[in-house]
């Protein structure tokens, strides 16, 4: 009786050890039969960007947006007359227009837009299309822009912080995404500057309170890994005994800065202008964005001490030249 149990066993497990590679098996294509996750793209080395005006920017009622799409040249512009090209003043391209003529992109290669911040791009694609003459009498020009229609929300024209921005590439740039400013600190309330920062601030000896003033303002984005973009205004403002500020001697001095992952300081990146926003993937910070009177500054994050690729999306007026110094003065013009 005690063979005839043990040669069942055996028999059983010798039966188990030939059904295991079918069993084994048979999970395996189960598991094949899924499709397998596609990787993430990330954000490209180097992106094809497009910037954004606000539709009440260029003379168009309505609340919305115009992406930025070419500058068409004077020898082709059939928009604005010899007499109607001496001011601004914007116009519909008809339908039956061959924008690719006037200096648009490729049609078939789509939009990415990123509207909110921390958040992953959607595709849109141009509907109706404008020609916008836009500048001072020292430099007026013609650009070609466009309404998208977008899959995603975009926040309405308003703080700088809420224009969206776009790259031009054929495939989305999944797991890549724009931080905005999430950090905003000021000298007005009474901490000092941060130690991290105070190398890169000039001092002013002759800057003694309470004859002068120093007056700092500080936007930054931070990641996990430890890099950092810092955008920094100072004004130095003398008194001289006179009680308008109006009339108080000003000194401005603005900088972008960029901490690298690892690094202890933060470098000043190659013709900053004001921090408009980062693009960033699993890989960590990627793109700088900055932007000066009508040019969107790229910025490799990779390489702060290069000049940035500069996208121009329009021509600054006359009230924008004369009051676009960004300062900190209490007497604002």
């Amino acid at each position: 009786m005690r063979l005839a149990v043990r040669l069942t066993a055996q028999a059983w497990v010798s039966s188990l050890a030939l059904l295991m590679p079918l069993v084994a098996s048979a999970q395996f294509d189960d598991v094949d039969t899924f499709p397998a996750a596609e990787p993430e793209r990330g954000c490209p080395k180097r992106p094809d960007v497009v910037p954004f005006t606000a539709r009440n920017l260029v003379g168009l009622s309505g609340s919305g947006w115009l992406a930025h799409q070419a500058i068409i040249p004077e020898s082709k512009d059939r928009f604005f007359s010899e007499s109607e090209r001496d001011r601004s003043g914007v116009k519909l391209v008809p339908e039956d227009v061959d924008v690719r003529k006037l200096g648009a992109p490729d049609p078939s290669v789509p939009l990415w837009v990123f509207g909110k911040a921390d958040s992953a791009a959607c595709r849109a694609v141009p509907v109706v299309w404008w020609a916008v003459r836009m500048g001072t009498d020292a430099d007026r020009k013609t650009y070609l822009m466009s309404e998208l229609q977008v899959d995603c929300d975009v926040l309405p024209p308003g703080r700088l912080s809420g224009t969206p921005v776009a790259l031009r590439q054929k495939d989305a740039p999944t797991g890549c995404k724009l931080r905005r400013a999430d950090d905003n600190s000021t000298s007005e309330e009474g901490r000092g500057l941060p130690l991290e920062l105070s190398d890169v601030i000039p001092e002013r000896a002759s800057c003694e309170a309470p004859e002068c003033q120093r007056k700092w303002e500080i936007f930054s984005s931070r990641w996990d890994d430890g890099s950092a973009v810092f955008d920094i205004a100072v004004s130095w403002m003398k008194r001289d005994g006179k009680k308008d500020p109006c009339e108080w001697a000003t000194e401005d001095h603005t900088a972008l800065l960029l901490r690298p992952a690892g690094a202890l300081a933060p470098l000043p990146m190659r013709s900053g202008g004001a921090f408009f926003g980062a693009l960033y993937d699993s890989t960590g910070l990627r793109t700088v964005l900055s932007r000066t009177l009508g040019v969107l500054n790229v910025h490799d994050a990779a390489k702060p001490k290069v000049a940035p690729k500069a996208v121009r999306y329009g021509s600054p007026t006359e009230e924008e030249l004369a009051y676009g110094k960004r300062t900190l003065s209490p007497c604002k013009k």
